[in-house]
């Protein structure tokens, strides 16, 4: 399991940084706390579909493209 919430983490770390300056700009529009971008972004957090759906529409990536991606 965490070997696919690393390769998730890296996807987002790696797409970000291309639309927010900060970790607290990349919550307040993925409208989470703080601490669960941290979270995610260590491989940390288990993620739900909504969570992920929230991340993913903050950074402009569709759910099917980042499983894609991973290899899922």
């Amino acid at each position: 399991m965490n070997n696919i919430l690393e390769n998730i983490a890296v996807i987002i770390k790696r797409e970000y940084p291309k639309k927010f300056k900060t970790k607290l700009e990349f919550a307040a529009a993925a409208d989470v706390e703080e601490t669960t971008i941290r979270r995610v972004l260590k491989g940390e957090q288990n993620l739900s579909i909504k969570l992920l759906q929230q991340i993913c529409n903050a950074i402009d990536i569709k759910l099917s493209d980042l499983f894609k991606e991973i290899g899922y």
